[in-house]
């Protein structure tokens, strides 16, 4: 049996719950995957019945003793001199300018030497790793230190808004295999690597368990809207709240309720009471999966008013279900909502806009049980994890044996 290693700069939050469902179904297909994280989780981005259970797949780097760290150095350096300079070598060309970004490297090669410690001996084949930032450099000297090839799957903003320092074209030349989780994505990738070749990168999916989520049909009255974000400013959250001004102002009876926790927490609180709507918005903080579905069930509208994105998983989950969509237009997001068919598609950073996809919905109920039956059947089609993790698994075992 081959054997995959997850590479992460964190083992997954709450809300990550899209890496671990992927890596729970490779695992279905008879694949050995282990899960190996720079840093463990503090106590407010996990909980200890999630760390039980993956107690047995997971391996942590850090933190650990100076004298251990050391110690690891050596044993690394004397069981190959040649990788070893070699993986310092790799390290230094791909390093941010400037002596702070050669000590961040330098942190990363020591990370990487014992993640590759971690590989040597639970006797990993291939390393993947999800995002493509600092824990893909990671990933890139752990594999170049232990001999085996690694791929990541990139997702969007964070990295590519910093391409050249991330050594994004590095790590894809280098990479056995590179996915991206949209069309959209594949195109930045084709960009920041300079290959005009489409097939080279993989677009795989983030995907659901579709077991988990029943669809029901939309209720003729809208009353409540929901949104799964981080409280970031990149989520607009802010937009949304003044749409929700604007809807009240109209004279329309709604309530926004809000799942995550963030930077943004108190200034949107402060905003909701200063146009007046606090006791139309709820803060929910953080929801675990089963919480997120049933919140989805008692809603009437999913709105995302994101400046950036991947391609939204909260948003999937929403059609999955049955519940009209609202997003912003940016990014891969127009491969999941198709406007005026599967949901509908805003302006960014334009309350207005929301305000009107919001009262569209409020007033045309055929179009939002339509969009309704046609989002599910969307994500039945192409964001089905069982099939999506298939095409992904291929792509991972190949990799181990070449």
């Amino acid at each position: 049996m081959k054997k995959i290693a997850y590479l992460l700069h964190r083992f997954p939050e709450i809300t990550d719950t899209f890496i671990k469902r992927e890596i729970r179904s490779l695992q279905g297909f008879g694949t050995s995957v282990q899960v190996i994280a720079v840093w463990k989780p503090s106590a407010g981005e996990t909980t200890p019945e999630i760390m039980q259970q993956w107690e047995a797949d997971t391996h942590f780097i850090l933190p650990r003793s100076i004298p251990s760290i050391v110690a690891g150095l050596v044993s690394s350096l004397v069981r190959s001199p040649v990788r070893f300079a070699a993986t310092v070598r790799l390290a230094m060309s791909t390093s941010r300018p400037g002596l702070q970004g050669i000590v961040y490297q330098l942190v990363y090669f020591v990370e990487a030497v014992l993640a590759a410690d971690i590989i040597r001996r639970k006797a990993i084949d291939h390393v993947h790793n999800h995002i493509g930032d600092q824990s893909a450099t990671v990933t890139m000297l752990a594999a170049k230190l232990s001999g085996i090839g690694y791929s990541i799957t990139f997702h969007g903003w964070p990295v590519f808004f910093d391409a050249k320092h991330y050594r994004v074209k590095e790590k894809i030349l280098d990479a056995s295999f590179t996915r991206a989780i949209s069309f959209f994505c594949r195109s930045q990738l084709m960009m920041f690597s300079e290959r005009d070749d489409p097939s080279t990168f993989k677009v795989v999916h983030c995907g659901l368990n579709l077991a988990r989520y029943h669809y029901r049909p939309p209720k003729e009255q809208v009353r409540r809207l929901f949104c799964a974000a981080r409280l970031s400013a990149q989520k607009g959250h802010a937009v949304l709240i003044r749409a929700m001004k604007m809807l009240a102002d109209q004279g329309h009876d709604l309530e926004l309720r809000l799942a995550g926790d963030g930077p943004m927490k108190e200034k949107l609180i402060a905003l909701a009471t200063e146009l007046g709507v606090s006791e139309r918005v709820s803060f929910l903080n953080f929801l675990t999966e089963d919480e997120v579905i049933r919140e989805l069930e008692d809603s009437d509208l999913f709105v995302l008013a994101s400046f950036v994105e991947g391609l939204p998983v909260s948003a999937m989950e929403a059609m999955a279900i049955g519940v009209p969509v609202i997003a912003t237009n940016i990014a891969g997001t127009g491969e999941l909502v198709e406007h005026g068919k599967t949901g509908l598609l805003v302006r960014p950073s334009d309350p207005q806009a929301l305000a009107d996809a919001v009262t569209r919905m409020i007033l045309d109920y055929d179009f939002r049980r339509s969009a309704s039956e046609l989002g599910r059947q969307k994500i039945v089609d192409e964001f089905d994890l069982t099939k999506e993790c298939e095409n992904l698994n291929l792509f991972l075992l190949e990799s181990c044996n070449r």
